[in-house]
């Protein structure tokens, strides 16, 4: 019975021994391998936040390219919008100039008339070769005005070559396209009879006959009553097209 309790208790012994060993050696295996799992968590969620940063940068960039896009676009439209507006105001600007200096040219020219009649009616006689060279450069200015309008599809038929040239070509294909055509046929035939009257008047001298000066303020009033047509048309182009104008009646001064 002694041998069997020595035995149990060498057994005993043995077994605790063997425990404590056991537990010095793999305690601190399984504290390894927990802290090493704790580690690769750690290091998966730092790899997540890193990636998820990422994303968010990568997020950011892309809407910061957006903004820039549309910033872009905004301002490539707006420039664009400008130079549709600049060309359209210089359009603009341009008929403008030329259907004022329609108005302005054959106002020049008919004030000529008027203040020649005017010197030749209170007896003061007036140069006939002078006369000759205002009334042709008058002249040249008007058709000079009337030509360049030609640039904006306006057409004004003062001659009888003009009027054939308006039915065929180039020309005819623009007053179709803009639709801004006026024959002032009439004012053209006006102007020419009240100059070649007056230049019979200039002739003739003083005192001035009665019935050629009555033939010249006949001339003078078609001529008037022409330039107040065209007058009116250039007024109406000018509203359409949003320029103020200032509408003076013509009276004998021949101011309009």
């Amino acid at each position: 019975m002694a041998d069997a309790a020595a035995l149990y208790g060498l057994i005993g012994a043995v077994g605790g021994a063997v425990v404590g060993a056991g537990g010095a050696v793999f305690g601190p295996l399984l504290l390894h391998r927990r802290q090493a799992a704790e580690r690769q968590e750690a290091l998966l969620q730092q790899e997540e936040r890193e990636r998820a940063q990422q994303r968010r940068e990568e997020d950011l960039q892309r809407r910061q390219q957006q903004f820039e896009f549309r910033v872009a676009e905004a301002e490539r439209r707006a420039a664009a919008e400008r130079e549709r507006v600049a060309e359209r105001n210089a359009r603009q600007l341009a008929v403008t100039e030329r259907l004022i200096r329609m108005r302005s040219t054959t106002r020049a020219w008919h004030l000529l008339l008027l203040d020649t009649f005017g010197e030749l009616r209170r007896g003061r006689s007036v140069d006939a070769e002078a006369f000759s060279e205002e009334w042709h450069a008058a002249r040249g200015a008007v058709d000079d005005a009337f030509d360049e309008a030609l640039h904006d599809g306006l057409w004004f038929a003062h001659a009888g070559s003009a009027r054939m040239l308006i039915g065929r070509g180039s020309m005819g294909r623009a007053v179709s396209a803009n639709d801004h055509g006026i024959d002032v046929t009439t004012l053209g035939a006006a102007l020419s009879s009240a100059t070649y009257t007056m230049t019979d008047c200039v002739e003739a001298g003083c005192p001035l006959p009665e019935d050629l000066a009555a033939q010249a303020e006949t001339t003078l009033l078609h001529l008037n009553a022409a330039r107040e047509s065209l007058g009116a048309y250039i007024v109406g182009r000018l509203a359409a097209l949003g320029v103020e104008v200032e509408h003076r009646q013509e009276g004998n001064e021949g101011d309009g």
